[in-house]
């Protein structure tokens, strides 16, 4: 069992890169409530535009505790899906089609479900006080505020 919440938080961390992931922090489970107050405001904007599950689910969306009354931190995960060649490889060829990116690997879900239920798995034989739930655009959860207030970046303007 590993003790103490740094030690705990280092070892989160080092086990995330094992298993592939690039970056790993911990934020406290709440947005306050500004993040909710921005949130109405921007889909009282039609914002969204034909996404209605934002506005379908947007209680939730503001709070984590909606979704798990017991949350009392988030492990924010960032994962690479670049490919090993080099995607600029064909910008000198316009006659020939190119794949974005994104779409060039499998899955994303599926590969970084794989990892996460691999981490909540050695979370939780880490600690006899551990429960742990797994996400990956799967719940309405504001995955880019979490992301903030754990460090991982920030929101631009495009949001």
């Amino acid at each position: 069992m590993v003790s103490g919440k740094k030690n705990l938080e280092a070892d989160i961390a080092a086990e995330a890169a094992r298993l592939g992931f690039a970056d790993c922090a911990i934020a406290p489970a709440s947005l306050g409530p500004q993040t909710a107050a921005r949130l109405q405001d921007w889909l009282a904007k039609g914002c969204h535009g034909d996404m209605l599950w934002m506005e379908a689910r947007s209680d939730q969306r503001a709070d984590p505790a909606t979704l798990w009354s017991d949350v009392r931190s988030v492990i924010m995960l960032g994962m690479s899906y670049a490919p090993g060649r080099d995607p600029f490889a064909l910008a000198e060829h316009p006659g020939l089609g190119r794949i974005s990116v994104y779409a060039q690997g499998g899955d994303y879900h599926k590969t970084i479900k794989t990892a996460l239920k691999a981490l909540a798995r050695w979370l939780v034989e880490q600690s006899d006080d551990v429960q742990v739930k797994v996400f990956v655009d799967t719940a309405p959860v504001m995955e880019k505020p979490l992301a903030m207030a754990a460090g991982l970046g920030w929101q631009g303007k495009h949001t």
